[in-house]
């Protein structure tokens, strides 16, 4: 199974093409949906490569401190920016706040408490002329929550859209190494599942989803997207 790899980006680790997935009607298309991590790394060269991909939408979800203090390096006229925030409780409070005992949980209460952020961003993704490129700081939590809803309206099997999100940890190892220690430095103790994506943690989130809404897309209709916007995004999806 070919899991996606990172796009060859100096200053960001973990920015991924959703495309090559088996989908319902054959495969996911590349060039339409990018998962990321933190996009302030971002060099002039990554910049003007991600233009040339076709990046045309970026999606910053990360809280107003977040956002404010590391922007996005983005300066290309014909990238739209919109800023989406959904609160995680971890990194939107710079890990000062309360930290989830259960990632899986806090998956859950994210789609429960954020419906209308998460409408915002699916109907944005689905009106999006291009590519559009979605990112929080790790693109592993709120990024992976998005990336499973996108991935499961297409038709992904379970198996492909768990191991998509399990990898981030593989990809993310040397940036969550230095922010534990600047963490543990600074005297903040983070549990180790908070720098994990074990894949039982999104596991937890789909089986919520199943139950409450039948399907990813039950799901988005009772956040309140259209059933035309849904349409879009599978269109654009396979």
């Amino acid at each position: 199974m070919n899991i996606s790899k990172p796009l060859p980006l100096a200053g960001a680790h973990n920015v991924r093409d959703l495309g090559g997935y088996p989908a319902n009607g054959g495969t996911t298309k590349f060039k339409a949906f990018l998962r990321g991590d933190s996009l302030h790394g971002l060099t002039k060269e990554d910049e003007d490569y991600l233009d040339s991909y076709g990046v045309r939408l970026v999606i910053d979800v990360r809280g107003n401190n977040e956002a404010f203090l590391h922007p996005d390096r983005l300066d290309k006229k014909q990238m739209k920016k919109l800023h989406v925030p959904l609160l995680d409780h971890i990194q939107s409070e710079a890990m000062l706040g309360k930290v989830p005992d259960d990632m899986g949980n806090m998956y859950i209460g994210l789609v429960e408490n954020s419906k209308d952020g998460l409408k915002e961003i699916f109907a944005c993704l689905a009106e999006t002329e291009g590519a559009a490129l979605y990112h929080c700081t790790a693109g592993k939590d709120r990024t992976g929550v998005i990336t499973m809803l996108l991935l499961k309206l297409a038709g992904v099997p379970d198996g492909i859209v768990l191991a998509d999100y399990a990898v981030s940890e593989q990809y993310m190892k040397e940036t969550f190494e230095k922010q534990r220690g600047m963490l543990e430095k600074a005297g903040v103790k983070v549990p180790d599942h908070v720098f994990c994506s074990k894949p039982e943690y999104m596991r937890k989130l789909m089986e919520h989803i199943a139950a409450e809404y039948g399907t990813a897309e039950g799901y988005l209709k009772a956040a309140g997207l259209s059933a035309g916007a849904i349409g879009r995004l599978r269109g654009k999806l396979v």
